[in-house]
């Protein structure tokens, strides 16, 4: 049987067209030697700044280099959740990567924890337990506002993408006050909780721990830290921590080492206990 060269130009062009497919709606950092950037790639589309502009079809691998119109070099590749986080857009204030590190450590959280997260906001933290807990663990995330888990839950899908669990995740969304919350429904799934809301306080308002239980709070000032300390304390909890976490960079350039001029220092306290059933 004869090949027909229409058979290859066909064969190259399907090829192509897989190819351009496979790269569309991937989630990338377009990044110059002045600015990084977060985008989706649209291979119907270009990608326009004020350093250039260049059309996503030239793309061809991920990660990739590409010129802009203006000669410009950029580098594409896939973010991590730094990178994500610090660059996603968002709607409520979100905890900062140098605070989550911390928050995980407190909460002890690993793949088979079950946690309660109270205040879903933006889904940075969401976001960030959903990579520690895998497909082993479970996260229940509470917000009194169903626009919050909606954004929280597209910034979610987008960063999971380009992640090995995509829609693999055990998350479930509960639309609610705290006060109105019944912990009772939950005693036996939950074994942390991790808060981002200003009065977590309100919890214990109808809700008494009766099981082991860890917990942590993310509050950003000492008088919330001070009433919250007191709470603990009056529903048994032990082993309360508060801490600061202050991040500072340093600089490297030859032989000359020195602190950065940017110092990100108060975000935020972080309070910690555990309810112990002896």
């Amino acid at each position: 049987m004869l090949f027909h060269p229409q058979w290859s130009l066909l064969c190259c062009y399907l090829s192509c067209q897989h190819y351009k497919l496979s790269l569309d709606n991937q989630l990338v950092v377009v990044k110059t030697s002045k600015s990084k950037y977060l985008a989706v790639i649209d291979v119907e589309k270009e990608f326009i700044t004020n350093e250039g502009k260049f059309s996503f079809s030239i793309i061809k691998n991920i990660p990739s280099k590409v010129h802009s119109s203006t000669g410009v070099e950029f580098k594409i590749y896939h973010p991590t959740y730094k990178e994500f986080v610090l660059l996603m857009k968002r709607g409520p204030q979100i905890i900062y990567p140098k605070d989550i590190g911390q928050i995980i450590l407190e909460a002890d959280i690993h793949k088979d924890s079950n946690v309660l997260e109270i205040g879903t906001g933006s889904g940075a933290l969401t976001l960030y337990l959903l990579n520690i807990l895998g497909t082993a663990g479970s996260l229940i995330s509470l917000d009194v506002s169903r626009k919050n888990q909606r954004r929280a839950k597209k910034t979610i899908d987008r960063y999971m993408s380009t992640n090995e669990f995509k829609n693999n995740y055990n998350l479930d969304f509960i639309t609610t006050s705290l006060v109105d919350f019944n912990y009772l429904e939950y005693t036996e799934v939950v074994d942390t909780v991790v808060t981002d809301v200003p009065e977590p306080w309100e919890f214990f308002e109808n809700n008494i721990v009766t099981k082991d239980l860890k917990w942590v709070s993310y509050l950003p000032s000492i008088s919330q830290i001070t009433k919250f300390n007191d709470v603990l304390i009056n529903n048994k909890f032990e082993n309360i921590e508060v801490k600061e976490v202050i991040l500072r960079d340093w600089v490297v350039d030859k032989k000359i080492v020195r602190p950065s001029n940017k110092l990100v220092s108060h975000t935020g306290f972080i309070i910690s206990g555990r309810y112990i059933k002896y």
